[in-house]
């Protein structure tokens, strides 16, 4: 808008270009132009004024009627003005018409009108986004207008979009082009897509460095209004977790030259903007230092220069110290006095380690020392550059790197900080060792790229994207920003590189976005041209990341499997296996023979394969149903111990899952085998897999086997009971009765600590089952055994018991803990009890267990009553709370319940509380994964057999399991389906599977969350067999199933569990979610109300409205 005003207020007829350099405004009606203005932050509009984070002008020289600032010239040292709004009539523009323009901060948009013409919506300062405005010539005509912001010409709209985009490239006055360089910092070189190869600056001498002034200080000369060269290839970064380089600038690159402005913004009195103020001047000492500092030749150099005047050197002096130390770590020194690594790899660590010349050298600790107490001097451009140094040479452990970080984020400069030096930040900030600290810091970080995304340049936007991936950081506004601010790049400025992190950053946080997918796949990888530019590395994380949000577009998959095929001899061993595992997770076999090509390129290198890489590609092949003689290469070199005893226990899981979907079950018994003979543990995620192939398979010795072996590596005597209790029930469900009740006797005898009550519940039942065969029993010896299962401890809460881990020495004790106070609180056989002895053991201790009870108890049971299923699916058992709950509700009409559990604990867990509360013969529990045991459930109770479904595991797979259980056409017509925690932390894609798919009356209903006394949601509905296919969701639930998965991450792994308001917060934007997506479904409760009170009647009602019951 001051742009605008300032060209019409000057009028002046075309003339020839502007010598003024990138800082000059060309345009057919203003081609002398008085001012060039570079603004970066938001702008506000408050009544007549406008509030601006930064407003520099700089005059130019040949202005019709100078005013007494415009005699300076742009070419010479001329330092940036201030200008006041009374200074801004020196322009003929008063100050309140400044707000002519009307710029919308939240909406990307800003809307002007010029001499009467309006204009249609362009994105505005208010973001931070270039604002591309059209001009008017004094006959009224439009004109287009571009802009360049920092070396990356952006388009208007409009008729003449095209000849000012030509105008603002060539850097001149051509025909209705008006071209302003936003943020111009000399650190954005076009050749490389933002980050430059090299510059004056730190270490330039005085002709290098005197070029045009920049944002920042003044720099090399670089034409910003240059075009982009042609896209070029270019080879992707580091190692397997998608690394690149720091983008760092160049040797001196912008650097922290003298005579930069401060960036802490302030407001002057009697001003209408905020302006930063200029830095305190600083000696001629200081900037000969800058000099010295930036020639120097070796780190030696480098520390040498800084001892010899320590008190003369200030803040931007020492800054300049690591910078320059950064740049002989990153690009080795003359002298061979580095000790060289190679090229950066994944964020914020420097590539090789630190190297040993600075490790040795007492003065970096000086130096460093030197700093710390002047970091608050500093501008935010020079504390992202140390954030970059210290992350470069590898001391992220250093303190310096969060005080610094603080300095910069918590102080407030990265409100006034530029994009490059943003991404920078963001880079080296990704390897803080802190998760809490992490997620402080780039809090803060995420402020500039959600107002500002759209000014970033690619190369700073594809870093910023990779930066906050890397550092997990799940803000919904940050990725939406970035795609936002990606969309305003022309196609054929998208390198491989960067379509390459780009989907490695969205896919690696879980935030897919099908608008930003389709573009890349339509203009980049559904095309061979382009494609084959991809190097390895890029083909394979691009695979990857569209797998991992299960984006599919066979096109491009496609494509790029025929690129892979061709560059299959440069293939490394992590390339053919997430190459493969990639086609496997979206179930697509390629073109003809892929992966019969690949495969056999892996087999030809099959031993540099590492064990991780091993057990993914023969999962992958097993996936895609391939049995290619690398399999058995494979499984050759995993029996080697070095190899078997380097596999995780997931790793381990992937193995048996694989061989067991090929049916080769002795080869996961060799498996087992080598690894306890090397010494090594099979793991809980390992148990869950070899477990359930026992439970599948017919031989019972064999599952006995393996449930020993748990046992044994649990090495704890309640576990080894419960075990022991849970080996002899699956005994008994074989009908292999009088075997458990030899177990249990030989149990007892061999380890009377191994005994309890359940064992003894079991035993007498199995005896009055088989009368005959326990009469030919032996007496058994020590009947007086003691019982394992003592007293609970006293109330409160206890350290082991509140543990959130999964595996180690404390995992499960929570678990084993309330299956202790069933055991010792409630009578055997009363189900009613046992169920009160698990709340009231929770709430005694006020310890949160996933169960549902309190009024999600009360819905449980009365679907479960209404519904009268014979057979019912519980998935996500836990501890048995749900499974004993609908148990008791169909067993009158000889209802079962099928409880499918992954965790092999809980699985034993389960059973144990199930026998106990006398239901055994009502309950089947089953290890494993949906994947592979609901199509064993097809088998045992045949087609159209589940009356009932209720889902208790995690939000995001409710839809993809409720959709293989159609597929399979398990279920029958009119069974109820319902799944718990759909608001917290979130299910949305089944909330659509059930609004927009075959299912009938889907109800919200609103309860209270156990122990918590938040509200949550219970969603049904009702399958119709005969109802249309699930419809496509619309993009925007993509984005609240993203902060839904982000949310339930917080609330598990955070050091701060989320508050009652922030889960009040979240559960408002859901809904919200759910609104614009169309699929907010009818609610039933009190919702928003924090105790909802659900009675049965309510229940019952939900069955009316569907036709399943009488009125």
């Amino acid at each position: 808008a001051i742009l605008a005003r300032l060209s019409a207020s000057a009028g002046h007829a075309a003339s020839a270009p502007s010598p003024h350099g990138p800082l000059a405004v060309a345009s057919d009606v203003w081609a002398d132009a008085p001012a060039a203005v570079a603004v970066e932050g938001a702008v506000a509009i408050e009544g007549a004024s406008v509030q601006m984070t930064s407003f520099y002008a700089a005059a130019g020289s040949r202005s019709a009627s100078p005013g007494p600032r415009q005699q300076q010239s742009l070419t010479s040292a001329a330092q940036w003005q201030w200008y006041s709004t009374s200074e801004l009539s020196d322009f003929n523009l008063p100050g309140p018409e400044v707000a002519e323009g009307f710029f919308q901060l939240a909406g990307h948009r800003a809307a002007r009108e010029v001499n009467g013409a309006s204009q249609p919506p362009q994105a505005g300062f208010g973001d931070g986004g270039p604002a591309a405005s059209g001009l008017s010539s004094a006959s009224g005509s439009r004109s287009g207008a571009g802009f360049v912001v920092n070396g990356s010409p952006h388009p208007a709209s409009g008729p003449s979009a095209d000849a000012g985009r030509a105008g603002a490239a060539a850097g001149g006055g051509g025909h209705g082009a008006a071209a302003i360089a936003t943020q111009s910092s000399t650190q954005a070189s076009a050749s490389n897509g933002g980050y430059p190869a090299s510059h004056g600056g730190v270490g330039a001498t005085e002709a290098e460095s005197s070029g045009q002034p920049s944002f920042y200080g003044r720099g090399a000369k670089h034409n910003l209004r240059a075009p982009r060269p042609a896209t070029q290839p270019r080879s992707g970064g580091g190692g397997g977790d998608r690394g690149f380089s720091s983008g760092g600038p160049g040797r001196g690159g912008g650097g922290f030259g003298a005579d930069e402005e401060g960036e802490e913004a302030v407001v002057r009195p009697g001003s209408n903007y905020s302006a930063m103020p200029k830095r305190g001047p600083r000696t001629a000492e200081s900037r000969q230092l800058d000099r010295d500092i930036g020639s120097s030749k070796s780190p030696a150099d480098v520390f040498a220069t800084a001892m010899r005047e320590p008190a003369e050197m200030d803040a931007a002096n020492w800054a300049n110290v690591l910078y320059a130390l950064a740049h002989c770590k990153k690009h080795g020194d003359a002298n061979g006095l580095s000790d060289k690594g190679p090229q950066l790899g994944g964020g914020g660590g420097g590539g090789g380690g630190r190297p040993s010349w600075l490790r040795n050298d007492a003065r970096w600790g000086q130096c460093c020392n030197a700093l710390r107490p002047r970091l608050n001097e500093l501008t935010a451009r020079d504390a992202a550059n140390v954030l970059w140094s210290l992350a470069t040479l590898d001391a992220r452990d250093d303190p310096l790197l969060v005080e610094t970080a603080e300095a910069l984020c918590v102080g407030g400069k990265i409100s006034v900080c530029d994009p490059v030096s943003v991404s920078k930040a963001a880079w080296a900030l990704t390897g803080l060792p802190s998760r809490d600290k992490r997620t402080e810091i780039f809090n803060h970080l995420a402020v500039p790229v959600v107002l500002r995304a759209e000014s970033f340049p690619l190369g700073a936007l594809t870093m910023t994207c990779y930066a906050f991936a890397k550092a997990d950081h799940r803000d919904a506004d940050v990725y939406e920003a970035l795609s936002a601010a990606l969309e305003r790049h022309p196609e054929e400025e998208l390198r491989p590189i960067d379509v390459c992190n780009v989907v490695w950053a969205f896919c690696t946080v879980g935030y897919r976005d099908d608008g930003l997918f389709a573009r890349l796949c339509e203009s980049h990888l559904t095309k061979p041209e382009i494609v084959k530019n991809f190097n390895p590395q890029d083909i394979t994380n691009t695979t990857w990341g569209l797998s991992k949000v299960a984006y599919v577009h066979t096109q491009a998959m496609n494509e790029l499997a025929l690129a892979g095929m061709n560059q299959r001899d440069q293939f490394k061993p992590i390339h053919f296996s997430n190459f493969l595992y990639s086609f496997a997770m979206l179930r697509l076999p390629g073109p003809e023979g892929f992966v019969k090509y690949i495969a056999d390129g892996a087999l030809a290198r099959i031993e540099r394969f590492d064990s991780g890489n091993l057990a993914i590609m023969v999962w992958a092949l097993a996936q895609l149903r391939e049995p290619h003689p690398v399999v058995d290469a494979a499984l050759k070199r995993i029996k080697q111990p070095a190899i078997c005893a380097s596999l995780t226990s997931r790793a381990r899981s992937m193995l048996f899952l694989a061989f067991f979907r090929f049916g080769r079950p002795n080869d996961v018994d060799a498996i087992f085998d080598a690894t306890y003979a090397c010494g090594a543990t099979v793991g809980a995620s390992g148990y869950s897999a070899v477990v359930m192939t026992g439970e599948h398979g017919p031989d019972a010795e064999r599952e006995m086997r393996l449930q020993l072996a748990m046992a044994k590596e649990a090495g704890d005597e309640r576990m080894w009971a419960a075990i022991g209790n849970s080996l002899a029930i699956r005994l008994a469900k074989r009908g292999r009765i009088a075997e458990a009740r030899r177990y249990l006797l030989g149990m007892r005898a061999g380890n009377s600590r191994h005994w309890s009550s359940v064992s003894a519940a079991l035993l007498a039942r199995l005896t009055e089952a088989d009368p005959a065969g326990a009469a030919r029993d032996e007496e058994p010896l020590y009947l007086d055994a003691p019982e394992t299962w003592v007293a609970p401890v006293k109330s409160g809460i206890h350290p082991i018991a509140a543990t959130r881990q999964n595996e180690g020495p404390h995992a499960y004790t929570r678990e084993f803990m309330t299956l202790q106070a069933v055991l010792c609180g409630a009578p055997q056989g009363d189900v009613d009890a046992c169920m009160m002895a698990i709340e009231q053991f929770a709430e005694s201790r006020s310890l949160w267990l996933k169960i549902t009870a309190w009024e999600k108890a009360v819905v449980v049971h009365e679907v479960a009553k209404h519904a009268k299923p014979m057979f019912a699916i519980e998935i996500g058992a836990y501890v048995g709370y749900s499974a004993m709950n609908i148990a008791r509700a169909i067993r009158p009409h000889g209802g079962k319940v099928i409880s499918l559990e992954v965790d092999p604990m809980h699985v034993t867990i389960v059973r144990n509380m199930v026998e106990y509360a006398g239901l055994s013969d009502n309950v089947d529990v089953y290890t494993g994964y949906c994947y592979d045991v609901i199509p064993h459930l097809l088998d045992i109770y045949g087609p159209r057999s589940i009356g009932m479904v209720f889902m208790d595991q995690k939000g995001t797979r409710f839809h993809t399991d409720l959709a293989l259980l159609e597929e399979l056409g398990l279920l029958a017509d009119g069974a109820v389906i319902l799944a718990d925690n759909v608001l917290k932390p979130g299910a949305p894609h089944y909330i659509w599977h059930l609004m927009h798919g075959p299912y009938k009356a889907p109800t919200s209903v609103s309860v209270r969350e156990f122990l918590l006394q938040s509200e949550d949601w219970m969603v049904m509905g009702f399958y119709d067999a005969n109802g249309p296919p699930v419809a496509a969701p619309p993009p925007i639930l993509n984005r609240t199933a993203f902060e839904s998965d982000a949310f339930r991450k917080r609330s598990m792994f955070d050091g701060v569990a989320p508050s009652k308001s922030d889960w009040w917060a979240f559960s408002q934007r859901f809904v919200d979610g759910l609104q614009r997506a169309g699929c907010k479904p009818p609610i039933v409760g009190l919702h928003g109300r924090d105790n909802p009170v659900i009675q049965p009647e309510d229940i019952a009602g939900i069955f009316r409205r569907a036709g399943l019951l009488p009125p």
